[in-house]
């Protein structure tokens, strides 16, 4: 049954998390179980457990959705000690961005990386509405993960 929805709602990465998430809905369900309700317990289970990976694909695309990961060398570079100042930084920052970004886009990543400035935040100090800054994350945000996705196909 498990891997029946599994298949069904196209799981194919990360299956072993999946299943475990599935594993315990089953076991879950079968503490819940109430016969009196009259529904038969594999029709409840069922439910349950294509219920709670739904929820668990959900709560992961929200995820990947709010945080896109920076390729590594630029995490390794922050925290190197050879890095004496910003500027060290900021040069190897704009290589790794370079051409996929545009400046109101790199804008919200700068400010966001280094200086940790909520979207407000940067609105306040580019005088723009926080729309704007967020259209610029969303753009972003697509930029860096079809950079990424392209990148990660020929390692």
């Amino acid at each position: 049954m498990i891997f029946k929805i599994m298949r069904s709602l196209g799981i194919y990465r990360e299956k072993e998390e999946y299943y475990q998430v599935a594993v315990i809905a089953l076991w879950e369900a079968w503490e819940r179980y109430d016969e009196g309700l009259g529904k038969p317990f594999i029709s409840y289970a069922y439910a349950c457990v294509r219920g709670k990976l739904l929820n668990e694909l959900k709560r992961s695309i929200n995820y990947s959705v709010r945080w896109v990961v920076a390729e590594e060398e630029f995490w390794l570079l922050v925290a190197s000690d050879e890095v004496s100042d910003d500027s060290t930084v900021e040069l190897e920052f704009l290589r790794i961005c370079r051409g996929c970004l545009t400046e109101k886009q790199f804008k919200w990543v700068w400010y966001t990386l280094m200086y940790d400035y909520s979207i407000r935040e940067i609105a306040l100090k580019e005088g723009v509405s926080i729309s704007a800054v967020k259209q610029w994350r969303e753009g972003a945000r697509r930029s860096l993960r079809k950079r990424m996705g392209r990148e990660g196909t020929h390692h």
